[in-house]
């Protein structure tokens, strides 16, 4: 078997489950009861912190205690510095601003770059990491508008898809115009690495929430497993069915995240790199569960952007 028949076995044995959400509002969210704490160190012990451009929260159930959560979030803002795309001095606005075709980076950073790459080339370009010229026109949080079609189309022109790689530390692009935008797999990567923290900690029984990017650690302590719910998407109020877990992830991709409206149209941010717009594939949302929350959301976003009957 080659290296390539092995990654794509591997993606293919780590897909447990994938929901498609068709029309209305979808969220979401982890139903974990929590336990009032008597004592400073009885569990559940929780951390949430604002990373990653987005609300994490990390729980323990059984084993590391403070000290595991403490290391966690230094492992978050570990990682936050070196791929957060706006952070001077990170690799990837390093690889963004370059002055020359390579440029050194860390060993994690060549982890997630590999992984979308990988990603890139098995949904030939429908996860495009190289999307960066395209995405920075798009502001989903403070201007909230559709971009000039001629400046849209430009940054089309500068999507140079495998236009690079990475080899020995180093990223090396082939094209002037290559930049990277690697918001498709982040935070599913990250939660795998906060997972091994954690672990390394002696965390037995635990949740990672990244924005909605949900992992568990083992099950919960009395040997039950864990509760996702996800929001039935027509009636925000109320659930569309829930999973029992443990030991693996639910990812989430949504066109609710992040939006605006103009003129009567909502733009999404999950952007389709064929024509440089939000997806429209008549999705709202799709789940995608598996052990590794890295592929997870490269999937989610992927399946999202093909639609319902290619992605299935």
């Amino acid at each position: 078997m080659t290296d390539k028949e092995s990654k794509r076995n591997r993606i293919l044995a780590v897909i447990l489950l994938f929901v498609f959400f068709i029309g209305g509002q979808q969220l979401t969210k982890l139903e974990l009861s929590r336990r009032a704490a008597k004592a400073a160190d009885a569990y559940p012990i929780s951390r949430d912190v604002f990373l990653l451009d987005t609300y994490c929260s990390l729980t323990t159930y059984e084993g590391g205690g403070k000290e595991a959560l403490s290391a966690a979030v230094e492992a978050l803002n570990k990682y936050d510095d070196m791929i957060n795309f706006s952070k001077e001095g990170s690799d990837i606005y390093r690889i963004n601003h370059r002055e020359t075709s390579e440029v050194d980076i860390s060993e994690e950073t060549a982890e997630i770059l590999l992984l979308e790459r990988e990603f890139c080339e098995l949904t030939g370009g429908v996860l495009e990491p190289a999307i960066k010229p395209v995405t920075e026109l798009w502001d989903f949080k403070e201007e909230k508008k559709v971009p000039d079609e001629k400046e849209l189309k430009s940054a089309l022109s500068k999507v140079k898809s495998l236009k690079w790689d990475v080899s020995d530390g180093k990223f090396i692009a082939y094209d002037a115009d290559v930049r990277l935008d690697v918001g498709a797999s982040a935070k599913g990567f990250i939660a795998d690495k906060i997972k091994e923290v954690l672990i390394e900690n002696g965390v037995t029984s635990g949740i990672i929430n990244l924005g909605g990017n949900v992992l568990c650690i083992g099950h919960k302590p009395d040997g039950g497993l864990f509760s996702v719910a996800v929001y039935d998407p027509e009636h925000e109020d109320s659930y569309a069915f829930s999973m029992e877990i443990d030991d693996t992830s639910v990812v989430t991709a949504g066109a609710y995240e992040r939006y605006f409206i103009e003129d009567g149209i909502r733009y999404h941010h999950i952007i389709d790199p064929s024509t440089g717009f939000p997806a429209q594939t008549g999705l709202e949302s799709v789940t995608i569960v598996g052990p590794e929350s890295g592929i997870c959301d490269c999937l989610s976003t992927s399946l999202f952007i093909m639609g319902e009957e290619r992605g299935k």
